[in-house]
C-alpha cells in the first residue's frame, strides 16, 4: 500500500471505527457474560462480534490483504503483509464501564507496522497515520490536525503513563530519578495517542502484550516523532515468532534525552 492507496481507503477505515464504536457504545455498562481465554486475558460476545464486524468490513476494503484479530489469530503462517487489529482493546475497562477501551488497527509489512490507527468510541476521537506521511488527530468528523510528540525538559513536569499493572516499585525508580513527576495509570492502546499527542512523555510496559496491542500505537508514535522500543533501546518488530508475542517496551516521546538509562534502571 503506498499514499495515495492509504488516502484512498482511509475514510473507510474510519468508517469502520465507528460502525464498531457505536456497537460498542450500545452496550457499554451493560451485564454482559465474561470467558476468560487460553492466555487468562478476558473475552466477551462484545470483543466477538466487533472483531467479525472489522474483519468482513476490511475484507470488502482490502480484499486481498489478509487480517490478523486478537479473537481468532491462529499460530502464525508467515505472513509479511497483513492487517492486524485489536477490535476492543482494554476489555476489562471496558467491563468496568470506564473510558479506557478503544479499537486498533495496523498494517505491518515486511515485520514493520506501516499504517496505524487507534480509535476512541468514547470520545469519538481517532489517532492515525502513514509510514513517512506523519501523524493526525481527528475529533468529532473535524479537520484533522497534525501531531507531534514533546520535547523533553527536566525543567518541566514529567508525564509518564502505565497500565493498571505496573509495579510499584518502577513507580518508585521512576519518581526517584524525576522530582517532578506525574505517574497516569490508564488502559488499552490510547497510551500511545497520548505520547504522540504530547500528553506524556514516557511509557514503560514491563509485563508481555501481543503484537495487535502495540502496532497501530507504534506506527501513530513514531510518525508523531517518537520511538517504540525494546530493552536494548531496538525497534519493535512485527510477525517475529508464532503466537504474535511481544516482551517489555517502552514508549518515549523525546528520542533525544537519554531514556536508555530510564530503561536500565526500571529493568534492573
Amino acid at each position: 500500500m503506498n499514499f495515495d492507496d492509504f488516502k484512498e481507503v482511509l475514510p473507510g477505515l474510519i468508517n469502520i471505527c465507528m460502525e464498531t464504536g457505536k456497537y460498542q457504545m450500545k452496550y457499554h455498562r451493560k451485564s454482559l457474560e465474561i470467558k476468560v481465554k487460553a492466555n487468562k486475558t478476558l473475552v466477551t460476545e462484545i470483543d466477538i462480534h466487533s472483531s467479525n464486524m472489522i474483519k468482513n468490513k476490511l475484507n470488502q476494503l482490502t480484499p486481498k490483504i489478509p487480517v490478523v484479530s486478537e479473537e481468532d489469530a491462529r499460530t502464525n503462517n508467515h505472513l509479511d503483509y497483513f492487517w492486524i487489529i485489536d477490535p476492543l482493546d482494554g476489555t476489562k475497562h471496558y467491563l468496568q464501564g470506564n473510558n479506557n477501551f478503544c479499537i486498533n488497527i495496523a498494517l505491518i509489512q515486511k515485520n514493520q507496522s506501516i499504517l496505524g490507527l487507534i480509535y476512541s468510541p468514547i470520545f469519538n476521537n481517532v489517532f492515525y497515520a502513514f509510514r513517512n506521511r506523519g501523524a493526525y488527530k481527528q475529533i468529532n468528523n473535524k479537520r484533522p490536525v497534525l501531531i507531534k510528540t514533546k520535547k523533553f525538559s527536566i525543567k518541566q513536569k514529567t508525564v509518564v503513563y502505565t497500565s493498571s499493572s505496573i509495579n510499584e516499585n518502577v513507580c518508585r525508580i521512576l519518581r526517584k530519578r524525576f522530582k517532578n513527576i506525574e505517574i497516569i495509570t490508564s488502559g488499552s492502546a490510547l497510551k500511545f495517542s497520548y505520547i504522540a499527542s504530547g500528553q506524556g512523555s514516557f511509557y514503560p510496559r514491563l509485563g508481555p502484550t501481543h503484537e495487535w496491542d502495540t502496532a497501530a500505537g507504534q506506527c501513530i508514535v513514531e510518525e508523531a516523532g517518537g520511538l517504540v522500543v525494546d530493552k536494548f533501546m531496538q525497534k519493535l518488530e512485527y510477525n517475529k515468532n508464532q503466537n504474535y508475542l511481544n516482551n517489555e517496551f517502552f514508549v518515549v516521546g523525546d528520542p533525544l534525552y537519554n531514556w536508555e538509562q530510564v530503561i536500565k534502571s526500571v529493568i534492573s
